[in-house]
């Protein structure tokens, strides 16, 4: 253990699931809510750690209350940190169930208040029963996690005996245990109303601003300040004088050409001489400040498919052109990522970091899709916008005048979004930010010239990296224009159950779309994550069962939402379709699967895998 305070102790995670005390998610607390993005990061932050060093790793904190129950048993009612502990949990029992462990046997340390179906879930996964089997009796977002760690473990790269000595040894978790007399009403309030901590791309604004003189420091945090909301278009980020120079009477053009011709510091600055200003007090100075005036209107307008400590990675990849994946799209290690290129103080590394910030703002404002909650959605919609000033308002037009390709961009660009939750593994990010920084006029950007990226990424993603027999690293898909499309494929790839990639899906629903095929017209991308089968593995009422081979192949295979998934999972095509006749199809793919689902037997699924190969290869043949 490593501390002797008795409400603070550290402890490994072989030491905390080899204990015989008991953690409770009391019942006020939320359902397990983790999605793939959650898991499979929690898992690759520990492997990537265990890769560098065998240093402590900790994982984060578990806040408990200590409550004496009434036969004088001690249980600790978890009031943070329940979602990492039931992750956790769901790992060790994949880890055990399949023969990862060796010698260890975790005990059950997790129980579940007045939640029998959480409670079944957990007790079913320790003891690895068949989670499809009585399906309606499990958490389908807890047996989501299980299968989506499972295929995380079973990846070729993976190193699963370095990945559980680290985990085990060298992963620890802080419990902290709020005194006994704690009111947790109140407990709950601060934690609601706490406020933020100072985040870490303040300190790094502040250490790159330490190798600039007074001015260009003024300079580069109007720059930083301007581009640090992703929720809100950079124009707004500026006083009207100092947009109009850099985008136009209109702000819908490009202007500017270095750091040092973009701004010049009107600001009173501190007597203090430069060169005694700390890192702490260029922070203090500049958080201090207030932000930025806002376009109130817009406020909360748009979603961003990710943060601003993420997009400075992806630009830092493209500044230095990283062909040997340096930069990890890992926002947690910004710092450690950075220190590399700031630790000689070298100004002019900073002052082009500056302007290539500002000009990938300016192109992820305009040509990046976002989430748009204008029209009073709950759910909002996907937008491709550009800001325009008129003569005496502002608006929001659509990227390109040509509809039907505007359209097309952002079907393209949604398919990459949803198909790859997580930020750490927006490779295509990169890709399409570099395309566009690098284009001879970022002025006068073709449609045509877009989609055409677009669909060869899409293209490369599909044969040189998820079909392929020796699959190509991103930056080699993001970096070389010159790359071929891969015809050694392993079509194999298609016919693997839940372990098929979402992408694969994905892509098929866009070539579905682009052809017009099932209700293309209303369809768009959502974030799915279960892959069905739609004849199920494990028929209700003594129907046939079917070989394994048909069962997994890609055409009895379609991706929905979990939620449908568990619901669903047992019964027969035919009733799956008048389900989904009422509540909607999640994709093209399935809704083709469904006109047939009267005849879903061996014969339609093997003509469907031949049907659906035809559009997936088509361009390939030719």
């Amino acid at each position: 253990m490593g501390n002797n305070n008795e409400q603070i102790k550290s402890f490994k995670i072989k030491e905390l699931f080899e204990s015989t005390e008991q953690y409770i998610i009391p019942i006020y607390q939320r359902n397990y809510a983790w999605q793939k993005a959650q898991v499979v990061q929690l898992i690759q932050d520990i492997l990537d750690v265990a890769k560098i060093d065998d240093k402590t790793y900790y994982i984060g904190s578990l806040i408990v209350y200590k409550r004496v129950q009434k036969d004088n048993t001690v249980v600790y009612e978890t009031i943070d940190g329940q979602q990492r502990l039931t992750t956790l949990s769901i790992l060790l029992s994949v880890l055990k169930n399949t023969n990862k462990l060796k010698d260890y046997i975790p005990h059950q340390i997790l129980n579940f208040e007045s939640r029998e179906v959480s409670k079944n879930t957990l007790n079913a996964m320790y003891h690895n029963q068949d989670l499809e089997k009585n399906v309606q009796q499990y958490n389908a977002t807890m047996k989501q996690a299980y299968i989506e760690i499972q295929n995380k473990l079973e990846e070729d790269s993976f190193d699963i005996d370095k990945f559980v000595k680290f985990l085990l040894e060298n992963v620890e978790i802080l419990r902290v245990a709020v005194p006994e007399d704690t009111d947790l009403n109140h407990y709950f309030e601060i934690m609601n109303n706490r406020g933020e901590q100072l985040e870490k791309h303040e300190v790094l604004k502040a250490k790159m601003m330490s190798a600039l003189n007074t001015q260009e420091r003024s300079t580069f945090s109007k720059i930083w300040d301007a581009c640090s909301d992703m929720s809100r278009y950079v124009q707004y980020g500026f006083n009207p004088e100092d947009r109009k120079k850099i985008f136009g009477n209109q702000w819908n053009s490009f202007k500017a050409k270095d750091f040092n011709n973009i701004l010049k510091s009107e600001e009173n600055h501190s007597n203090i001489p430069e060169e005694n200003l700390s890192l702490e007090d260029i922070v203090k100075k500049e958080i201090d400040k207030n932000p930025s005036q806002k376009n109130e209107r817009d406020l909360e307008r748009f979603i961003s498919p990710i943060n601003f400590q993420n997009f400075l990675l992806h630009v830092l990849r493209i500044q230095i052109k990283d062909t040997a994946d340096k930069v990890a799209l890992d926002d947690k290690r910004l710092l450690d990522i950075f220190e590399e290129y700031l630790k000689d103080k070298d100004k002019n590394f900073v002052k082009q970091f500056a302007f290539n910030l500002l000009k990938m703002k300016y192109l992820f404002d305009n040509f990046i899709l976002k989430r748009d909650y204008s029209k009073n959605s709950d759910d909002g919609e996907w937008s491709l916008l550009k800001l325009l000033y008129g003569k005496s308002s502002t608006q929001y037009n659509n990227t390109f005048q040509n509809e039907e390709n505007n359209k097309k961009i952002l079907m393209l660009l949604s398919m990459f979004h949803v198909s790859n939750p997580s930020q750490n593994y927006k490779h295509w990010l990169t890709g399409v930010l570099n395309f566009l920084f690098n284009l001879d006029d970022i002025n006068q950007i073709s449609s045509t010239q877009y989609i055409t990226y677009l669909e060869r990424m899409a293209k490369l993603f599909f044969m040189n990296r998820y079909l392929a027999e020796s699959e190509t690293n991103y930056s080699e898909i993001v970096f070389n224009p010159n790359l071929q499309i891969n015809k050694n494929i392993h079509k194999d790839n298609l016919n693997q159950g839940t372990k098929v990639e979402n992408f694969i899906f994905n892509y098929l629903d866009y070539l579905l779309w682009d052809e017009k095929m099932g209700s293309y017209n209303t369809f768009s991308f959502s974030f799915k994550s279960s892959v069905e089968h739609v004849y199920p593995q494990h028929p209700k009422d003594g129907q046939e069962e079917l070989d394994k081979e048909i069962l997994d192949s890609f055409g009895n295979l379609c991706l929905i939402s979990a939620s449908k998934n568990s619901e669903l999972s047992n019964y027969m095509p035919i009733a799956k379709r008048d389900h989904y006749h009422k509540t909607g199809y999640d994709s093209l793919k399935q809704e083709l699967m469904m006109e047939k689902a009267e005849k879903w037997n061996e014969v339609a699924i093997k003509e469907h895998q031949e049907e659906m190969e035809k559009i997936l290869f088509k361009e390939s043949e030719q």
